[in-house]
């Protein structure tokens, strides 16, 4: 990813909120380009129950540690809602 122009940025989607820091550092250090982060709410899908598990722990205070890291594009994935990518949005850059 480091010598490719096409790609822009690296990261990591559908994890726990609480795995995105490394990856992200990860990331960056890895391809020296910005990153993304698009994690999940945090909880666990049972597949043997077919339903989600746990507790959200996709909390907002978490974004500046990885926007420091290098997180230039910020989101989320499963069971996160609009009311959550609103107040990221709020956060701004």
């Amino acid at each position: 990813a480091a010598d490719v122009d096409a790609i822009i940025a690296t990261g990591v989607n559908c994890c726990a909120p609480a795995d995105v820091l490394a990856a992200v550092q990860t990331a960056v250090a890895a391809s020296g380009k910005p990153a993304i982060a698009y994690p999940n709410a945090g909880e666990a899908w049972d597949a043997d129950n077919h339903q989600w598990v746990g507790t959200s722990s996709y909390d907002l205070s978490l974004v500046p540690s990885w926007r420091a890291a290098g997180a230039a594009h910020l989101g989320g994935c499963c069971r996160i809602g609009p009311a959550t990518i609103a107040a990221l949005a709020a956060l701004g850059s």
